[in-house]
C-alpha cells in the first residue's frame, strides 16, 4: 500500500511538469511553425520567406532589428508586412515589403530605395601568371565571394584595394556606376601596393594661370621680385598607369639582392659616385647585399644609383614613371594643385602640413598621411625626393650627357616648403642620402570596365 501511493504522488508530479510546459508540447494540427523565425534556414513548406538580390553581405536589419549580413539563402519571417534596410560602402538603403504566408517573395535592389548596384570581378595573378586569391575591399568593406567570378555590389564612387599576403596590393578609386560590369586583371608583385592612376591631359608647371608667365620661353627656373619661379609650363597628355603608393623601402630594396637579381656591378660601381653623408644611407651601401640599417628596414632606399634602381624596378616588372607622370600624381592629378592636397597658390608654397622639414634624417615611409595625395600616395611631398625619368614632351629639351636618362623630383627632409612642379638636373652616376625612388607601370587596356 505504501509503494502505491508513492506511484501516485510520483503519477501526478509528472502531469503537473508537463501542464507547465517542463517538456516540449507537439503543435496543434495546423499551427503555424513561422511565429518564431530564425535568420535563414530549410524552409518547410508553410513557412514565409524573402529572397533578396542585393549585394551579399551588406549589414541587414528587419523591422528594426539587427539580422546580421544580407544573407545568400532565404530569409525566414512572419506573413505580412516589413521593413527592410541594408547599409553598406555607399550608405544605407530602405525597402517595404508585404509577404504572403508560405509563399517565397524575392525583393531586388530596385525595390530598396537608394541602393543602386553594378557588378565587380577581380582576377589576379603573381608576375609569373600564378593566380591568387586575394582579399577584396570597397572602401571598408569586404566583398564576400569575389574569384575571378561576376559579383553585385553597391554603386558609386568607392576605393578599390586588392590585397594578398606577401605581395604588394593595388588601389584604385572608381566611379561605379549602376548596371555596369567592371572587370579588373592585377598582377600583385613585391614591394609596395600599386594605385592606379587614370590619364588626362595636364599642364606641367606652376598652377595658374595667374601664377606663371605665359610668355616665358626660358628653359631653367627663376625667380621674379616676388620670389614666385618662373618655370615653362609644358600641355602633356598622361596615360593611365600604375605607381607605387610609398617610396621603395630598405628591406624591399634589400630582398632584389637576396634573390640574386640586383648585384653590385663592378663596372657600375666603379663610375658611380657615393654620397657624402653615409650615416644618413638607408642600407649598407659598401655590402654585396645592401642590407638595411638597424631601425631602417621601413624607411625609403635612397644612395641608390641609378643603374639600381633599373634593376629594382626590372626586378618586380615595373619601370620607373616619368617626370610627367610623377607630377600628374603627385599633385592629384590636377594642375591647379600646388601641393598633393591642393595648396594655397602663394609664393613660396608650404607643402609641408606634417612638419617633415623640421626633421633631419628619412623617416619609415608613408608616416606624413596629412600630406597624402587624394587617390592615397604617400610621401610624394617630403621623406627624400626621388628619381624620375625626363618625359619626352613635345618642345621641351632633353637633358644633355644624362645616363638613364634620370633625373629627380619632389622635397626631401629638411627642407621646409618644396614646389613639386619644379624640376631637379639630371643625377647621373650618382649616389645621394637625399634621393630615393618608387616604381611605375603601364595599364593594359583590359583593365577598364566592361
Amino acid at each position: 500500500m505504501h509503494d502505491s501511493r508513492h506511484r501516485a504522488r510520483t503519477s501526478l508530479v509528472l502531469l503537473g511538469l508537463l501542464s507547465l510546459g517542463g517538456c516540449d508540447k507537439r503543435p496543434e494540427p495546423g499551427a503555424s511553425t513561422a511565429e518564431k523565425p530564425g535568420p535563414t534556414g530549410q524552409a518547410g513548406p508553410t513557412e514565409t520567406r524573402i529572397a533578396l538580390e542585393v549585394p551579399p553581405g551588406l549589414a541587414l536589419m528587419v523591422d528594426g532589428e539587427p539580422r546580421g549580413n544580407a544573407p545568400a539563402g532565404p530569409l525566414i519571417v512572419s506573413p505580412g508586412k516589413h521593413a527592410l534596410e541594408v547599409e553598406g560602402p555607399c550608405g544605407k538603403a530602405s525597402a517595404s515589403v508585404d509577404a504572403a504566408a508560405g509563399a517565397l517573395t524575392t525583393v531586388g535592389a530596385g525595390d530598396f530605395a537608394g541602393l543602386k548596384v553594378a557588378r565587380l570581378a577581380v582576377v589576379a595573378k603573381q608576375l609569373d601568371g600564378t593566380p591568387v586569391r586575394p582579399a577584396v575591399f570597397l572602401g571598408d568593406w569586404a566583398v564576400p565571394g569575389i574569384a575571378g567570378a561576376q559579383v553585385l555590389i553597391p554603386a558609386c564612387k568607392l576605393r578599390l584595394t586588392i590585397t594578398a599576403e606577401g605581395l604588394g596590393g593595388f588601389m584604385e578609386d572608381i566611379e561605379f556606376e549602376a548596371g555596369q560590369a567592371y572587370v579588373r586583371d592585377v598582377v600583385l608583385a613585391p614591394g609596395p601596393d600599386m594605385v592606379r592612376i587614370h590619364g588626362g591631359h595636364f599642364r606641367m608647371g606652376p598652377p595658374g594661370p595667374d601664377l606663371y608667365d605665359p610668355k616665358f620661353v626660358g628653359v631653367g627656373p627663376g625667380e621674379d621680385f616676388e620670389g614666385w619661379p618662373w618655370i615653362k609650363t609644358y600641355e602633356v597628355d598622361v596615360q593611365t598607369f600604375e605607381i607605387d603608393r610609398t617610396e621603395v623601402t630598405a628591406e624591399q630594396f634589400h630582398a632584389c639582392y637576396k634573390a640574386g637579381y640586383c648585384s653590385r656591378s663592378v663596372l657600375l660601381w666603379g663610375g658611380t659616385k657615393t654620397p657624402k653623408e653615409h650615416a644618413q644611407c638607408s642600407t649598407e651601401i659598401f655590402e654585396d647585399l645592401r642590407d638595411p640599417k638597424s631601425g631602417r628596414a621601413a624607411h625609403p632606399a635612397n644612395c641608390v644609383a641609378p643603374w639600381e634602381v633599373e634593376k629594382y624596378c626590372q626586378w618586380v616588372g615595373k619601370r620607373l614613371p616619368s617626370d610627367a607622370e610623377w607630377e600628374f600624381a603627385a599633385r592629384s592629378r590636377n594642375s591647379g594643385y600646388a601641393c598633393a592636397w591642393g595648396g594655397d597658390h602663394t609664393i613660396k608654397i608650404g607643402c609641408d602640413r606634417s612638419k617633415y622639414g623640421q626633421d633631419a634624417g628619412t623617416k619609415d615611409v608613408c608616416s606624413f598621411p596629412e600630406d597624402n595625395t587624394e587617390q592615397g600616395l604617400c610621401d610624394m611631398m617630403g621623406n627624400v625626393a626621388e628619381l624620375v625619368t625626363h618625359a619626352v614632351v613635345p618642345g621641351r629639351p632633353m637633358e644633355n650627357d644624362c645616363p638613364y636618362n634620370t633625373v629627380t623630383r619632389g622635397g626631401r627632409w629638411g627642407e621646409g616648403y618644396m614646389l613639386n612642379f619644379e624640376p631637379g638636373g639630371c643625377l647621373g652616376m650618382q649616389q645621394s642620402e637625399r634621393y630615393g625612388f618608387r616604381c611605375a607601370r603601364d595599364v593594359a587596356a583590359a583593365g577598364g570596365p566592361r
